[in-house]
């Protein structure tokens, strides 16, 4: 009887323990019942590390430094939405040196954690946001994670805006890469770029997953994503950039990613340079304001199954040495739909041009003899393949 009872206090303990550790913690006063604080800030730096904190419906002006691991959320259940906003006045006033020596004031930085963070059913708006004006450097991010690892899951960040500099998301560091994951989110009217992975400093490779979120810069002329030295995974996304001016909706560079069924308006829908990438089924669609649709630059990039919209401009533009393997797509609406810049300073070569379905073209291939082309099919196009000068 003794034992079973020592049994029985011992289990009990166990759950008091898991108890202890499940305790959440709430920002405002929408649970009075549980413990709470005033603002994020307070709650972020004062919870025990890997703690929940739930956030009530409205407005937080502040800027939220989280350096342990944790969840930030709003409240779930559709009850409202918990907002991030500048401060009063609107000038950031905290900052952290990007790895580009750039001074980034951010409205959550996520910077340092020995664990992740996930940051949840959050709303992050930037509206009205600005640097010291005497920062020439200074810049606006609307989640920073550096050094840290952790997800943005089903939140929305939007409206970030500073003189052509601003950006959405943010991840780069040093030192062994951390993980991240941006999902089933919101990122929306930034004036520089929506989301921005940059592992050239880590010294293991960032394979970051950006997967299932809408990335919109319909109001602006912002780059969509864009990924420096960093793999992963660039899964089903709606990705929207269209306007004259940087107009990227997926800019790769030095990187390793696979980028699967997506898709991709732009004014440069897809621009890849000195890459290893993969592209596979996904549908991108040129607004007609750069002269290309998929743009690559010195790259040994896979597009595979993809269907690529010109817009009445080119469709695949390759440009340089590499081995470019550009195999059953279909390419419509094209002036060319496949160019390896003939008579250009740096023509295509070792790429090859099979198995894909052009319709609607002016021009349907056009390569340097060092390049393979063959079984491509061609409807409704006026020369099928042209001789390089």
């Amino acid at each position: 009887m003794l034992r079973l009872r020592f049994t029985a206090i011992l289990i009990t303990g166990v759950f008091l323990s898991a108890s202890a550790f499940a305790t959440i913690y709430m920002v405002g006063t929408c649970q009075p019942k549980k413990p709470s604080y005033a603002t994020i800030s307070q709650a972020v730096s004062s919870v025990p590390a890997g703690s929940t904190i739930e956030v009530c419906p409205g407005n937080y002006p502040e800027q939220v430094l989280i350096t342990q691991p944790l969840t930030l959320e709003g409240i779930p259940g559709g009850s409202g939405v918990a907002v991030v906003v500048v401060p009063a006045r609107g000038v950031l006033t905290q900052y952290v040196q990007d790895v580009n020596g750039n001074d980034a004031y951010s409205q959550i930085l996520v910077q340092n954690t020995t664990g992740p963070v996930t940051i949840h059913n959050l709303a992050v708006d930037g509206t009205g946001g600005s640097v010291p004006p005497t920062d020439g450097n200074g810049y606006l991010v609307g989640i920073y994670y550096q050094n840290a690892s952790g997800s943005v899951t089903n939140a929305s960040v939007r409206n970030q805006t500073w003189v052509g500099t601003a950006v959405g998301i943010y991840a780069d560091g040093t030192g062994a890469a951390p993980t991240l994951t941006v999902e089933d989110s919101v990122v929306r009217n930034q004036d520089f770029c929506g989301i921005i992975v940059d592992g050239q400093f880590f010294s293991t490779p960032f394979t970051p997953t950006i997967k299932a979120n809408t990335v919109d810069q319909t109001s602006s002329e912002a780059m969509g994503i864009s990924l420096d030295y960093a793999g992963g995974i660039v899964q089903s996304n709606t990705i929207i950039s269209p306007f004259i001016g940087v107009g990227v909706g997926l800019l790769v560079q030095s990187s390793t990613a696979t980028v699967s069924s997506n898709t991709i308006y732009g004014a440069s829908p897809v621009e890849v340079g000195y890459d290893s990438s993969t592209f596979t089924a996904n549908t991108i669609v040129a607004t007609g304001s750069y002269p290309w649709a998929f743009y690559t630059f010195f790259s040994a990039t896979n597009l595979h199954g993809n269907k690529i919209d010109a817009g009445g401009q080119e469709g695949v533009l390759l440009i340089g040495s590499g081995s470019v393997q550009v195999q059953s797509n279909t390419i419509v609406n094209s002036s060319m739909a496949v160019d390896g810049s003939c008579g250009q300073q740096y023509p295509a070569s070792g790429s090859s041009v099979t198995g894909n379905t052009i319709i609607d073209a002016n021009i349907g291939i056009k390569m340097p003899s060092s390049n393979t082309t063959k079984s491509n099919s061609f409807y409704a196009t006026a020369s099928a393949v042209a001789a390089c000068p």
